[in-house]
């Protein structure tokens, strides 16, 4: 499809949206993740670990939970028994109802359990054993700062590959978990860069309809990465923040394969979706401040509670 880039700079621009409303308030929470290492892991927990296919929602909340208490204790990431302790208290707070072995990344390697076709052990490092096996190669523990580093170190697939010995962490996870770290610290790197690139089905869809000259010979999602970055170097926008606009305008805005081949024939359609969208989350928001004053006294006469109750 000719003329490309103005579909690639609209994405760009959504792309503001998507780091407004997902990206800087989950960062935003965990506000020293390159000193805390315990706020490093449960950032990747929160945002990221969970977000595989068939996944339950359940997870990322009681994984954060878990990595909440342990900090809180003052325990040692570093210490012989985290790993053990980290998945006790996850197997806890989940009841031991539908635990997933095979791809929970608090899930320590070797561990035994039974599936439909009988016995098996975890193949992969949990996130904290994972953590340990940087700090004994002299990484460090902190897996926000071996990600940045490595984008730095124009290391892209050397990155890439080793997130993915945790334990449910696939291509897909990494890809979205580089391409957010590169986001925050504006980070471009000149080698292997499409890795940063995650491809999920909205993506796939944009692709399919913008490249279909290219989806007749495609194997696999690298071309789709591979796509992505070239179209975006060409049309001088930052690839990471165009494929982040691609997932949010296909999955927040539009919500339908129907709706995503009408606005990507018809760019004018596609603008107009976003300005209703606009007006939307602009109501939404003046709801929002009103209802934050009505809340107002009951959240400070709560506060004040609470500091009454620690003098006592």
């Amino acid at each position: 499809m000719k003329g490309l880039s103005k579909y690639f700079t609209f994405f760009a621009q959504l792309g503001s949206l998507f780091e407004a409303r997902f990206l800087r308030p989950l960062w935003n929470r965990r506000p020293s993740p390159e000193t805390d290492d315990w706020e490093a892991v449960a950032l990747f927990l929160e945002g990221y670990a969970s977000e595989r296919q068939g996944a339950s929602p359940d997870y990322h909340h009681i994984a954060t939970d878990v990595i909440n208490k342990l900090a809180r204790q003052r325990a040692g990431l570093l210490s012989k028994n985290a790993p053990q302790r980290a998945w006790a208290l996850f197997c806890i707070y989940a009841k031991n109802v539908n635990l997933n072995y095979a791809n929970n990344p608090l899930c320590p390697q070797n561990t035994p359990y039974v599936r439909k076709t009988g016995s098996a052990i975890t193949y992969n490092k949990s996130v904290i054993e994972f953590l340990h096996s940087l700090s004994d190669s002299g990484v460090g523990s902190n897996i926000v700062v071996f990600a940045r580093s490595g984008l730095e170190l124009d290391y892209a697939k050397g990155i890439h590959n080793a997130i993915q010995e945790i334990n449910g962490i696939g291509p897909k996870i990494a890809s979205l978990f580089l391409r957010d770290v590169a986001i925050m610290y504006d980070l471009t790197p000149t080698k292997d860069r499409y890795l940063l690139q995650p491809v999920d089905v909205w993506v796939e869809r944009v692709f399919q309809r913008l490249a279909p000259q290219k989806v007749k010979n495609q194997q696999g999602v690298e071309p789709v990465q591979r796509w992505i970055l070239k179209e975006a170097t060409r049309g001088k926008v930052c690839a990471e923040v165009v494929n982040a606009g691609m997932w949010y305008f296909s999955s927040q805005i539009v919500g339908s394969n129907y709706r995503l081949s009408k606005a990507l024939s018809n760019l004018k359609y596609a603008e107009i979706l976003v300005e209703q969208y606009i007006e939307a989350v602009s109501q939404e928001v003046a709801a929002a401040t009103m209802l934050a004053q009505q809340l107002k006294p009951a959240r400070e006469a709560l506060t004040t509670n609470k500091k009454g109750d620690s003098r006592e």
